[in-house]
């Protein structure tokens, strides 16, 4: 029988405690009174409280294999990244020569942001077991992120000689195999998973995803529109609660950011004065966008870090500025009334959490938060940093659109916007519709950038925005590429990002025009907007 395992492999995200003890740890240690109570509270959205019985369940028991992998998850996922390290540490010493438990503190170093010892833990586990094929998939993955493909090929390579009915690995190794030029063998494994009876519905979407990449690149364009909606046919059935929740969310950001005024934003930043002014910047517009390549370009320069598409503000900061027993729905008004001290302490949050998962401090450096689909949000971090600087990458909203649509995502409350062209152009038009009224309020300190212009001169455009965050000219800047294999890119565009500069995805919605024709009475006032024709 196939081995279909959840997603946890390709995305970057947390494995969150659930009520029921995961079959991973069963047989590891036993389940305790204080986490079943912790992750009935984490269910519950009572984070803090969830915490704190983690935490007692850990000093009770502090040898407790459960306690230890689920509290450091969950701290993990609150940034409380130095608890969660110090608790897999102890996990690291108490299973140096058990395999499994290397094995799953690896897993959970992934999770907290510590890459460097997942890959560790992974070898360690495999050095005592090589036969462990979730290990070795989890390394490969890793190995991909950082373009070490041959690495990655080999743990692929024995993960399907211990597992050979493994399909996600099979998935991976069709992409590394096309990723090292072998497109007939790339495409074989692909097709045939398609097929399986056994494959999960995610594990065929994103064969179908490769598939049409492969025809694009082929220029077989309406092979490669059949293909990718194939694969998001596969994604509707388990689009409904999503989709829900992504609407509640959209139309309450989309009020905040209607219902704002520059009176707010001046009264704001005349408000922070008594803060310690922080370097802190927002790269931020749309997916797709070209926010991964500017990122990286000013990421490589020695006065500026950055975070790439953390949640860290959306899911934590930002509830606790307005959230209070009386004030259940955000709005400019309470969003005003926020105390200072309470400003004051989620700003240090922020900043302290932010270079926790860096792994790294500060020192005076320019904070960049990357984040392409924060522009309902830019109230909000507006509110927090009044003196925070918006870079805004703009391109041809109808190449935006497309390439949106045109690859596979998990399912979350952004991306289950763009199961469809239709619905990719509804959201691109209410968040940068929300940024064409945000740019003739704001008083000042936001920067359009066209991902045409960095392609076409990349070291006037970054003169550009190295300029906009007073930072000097540093060519290194220029040679972003050669620091992809030390700093994972966590967004979907990490291949893409790592090859030299192209224009072939320049103009490419024209290949698709008959698909757009409904679409661009829609797109025209965004596309003249941002100076496209």
């Amino acid at each position: 029988m196939a081995r279909n395992r959840d997603s946890h492999h390709i995305s970057a995200g947390f494995n969150l405690p659930t009520r029921k003890q995961p079959p991973y740890i069963q047989g590891l240690g036993s389940d305790l009174p204080e986490l079943q109570k912790a992750r009935a509270l984490w269910q519950l959205n009572r984070f803090d409280e969830a915490l704190e019985e983690f935490d007692r369940a850990v000093r009770r028991c502090p040898q407790n294999v459960v306690a230890l992998i689920d509290a450091s998850r969950a701290f993990g996922a609150r940034f409380e990244i130095a608890r969660a390290e110090a608790l897999l540490d102890r996990l690291t010493k108490l299973g140096a020569r058990n395999p499994k438990l290397l094995h799953l503190a690896g897993q959970s170093f992934r999770m907290i942001f510590r890459p460097e010892k997942a890959i560790e833990c992974f070898h360690r586990a495999l050095t005592l077991q090589r036969n462990i094929p979730d290990a070795l998939l989890e390394l490969a993955v890793l190995y991909e992120r950082r373009h070490r493909l041959d690495e990655a090929l080999g743990c692929v390579e024995d993960c399907l000689r211990y597992a050979p009915d493994y399909l996600e690995a099979s998935l991976i190794n069709a992409r590394l195999l096309r990723r090292n030029k072998n497109e007939i063998g790339a495409e074989s494994i692909l097709r045939g998973l398609t097929t399986d009876d056994r494959a999960h519905p995610m594990v065929k979407a994103q064969a179908w995803a490769e598939i049409a990449q492969s025809f694009d690149r082929n220029g077989e364009y309406d092979h490669a529109m059949e293909s990718m909606l194939k694969c998001k046919a596969l994604l509707l059935p388990d689009e409904t609660a999503i989709r829900r929740e992504s609407d509640v969310v959209v139309d309450k950001l989309r009020g905040l950011a209607e219902a704002v005024t520059r009176e707010d934003f001046q009264g704001w930043a005349d408000g922070s004065r008594s803060f310690e002014r922080q370097k802190v910047a927002l790269l931020t517009s749309f997916p797709r966008s070209g926010t991964t390549l500017l990122e990286q370009v000013l990421d490589s320069h020695p006065g500026l870090v950055s975070s790439d598409e953390r949640e860290l503000f959306a899911r934590d900061i930002f509830p606790a500025m307005w959230m209070s027993p009386t004030t259940r729905e955000p709005s400019i008004q309470a969003l005003g009334a926020v105390p200072a001290e309470r400003l004051s302490s989620l700003r240090g949050r922020y900043l302290s959490s932010m270079a926790a998962a860096l792994n790294e401090p500060l020192a005076g450096r320019i904070h960049l938060d990357k984040n392409p689909s924060f522009t309902l949000m830019i109230p909000s971090m507006l509110r927090l940093f009044p003196e925070m600087s918006l870079l805004i990458a703009l391109r041809d909203p109808r190449d935006v659109v497309l390439s949106c649509f045109m690859q596979f995502l998990p399912l979350n409350t952004n991306s289950v916007c763009y199961l469809s062209l239709e619905r990719a152009t509804a959201r691109y038009t209410v968040d940068m519709g929300v940024w064409r009224r945000l740019r003739d309020i704001l008083p000042g300190g936001w920067l359009e950038m066209k991902y045409e212009d960095a392609v076409s001169d990349l070291e006037r455009e970054a003169r550009r925005a190295l300029e906009f965050l007073g930072l000097p000219w540093d060519a290194r800047v220029l040679s972003y590429r050669d620091r992809l294999k030390e700093k994972a890119v966590s967004s979907p565009t990490y291949e893409a990002v790592s090859k030299p500069l192209y224009s072939s995805s320049i103009g490419r919605w024209r290949h698709y025009e008959r698909y757009f024709e409904p679409l661009l009475e829609r797109l025209q006032p965004l596309v003249e907007a941002f100076g496209y024709r």
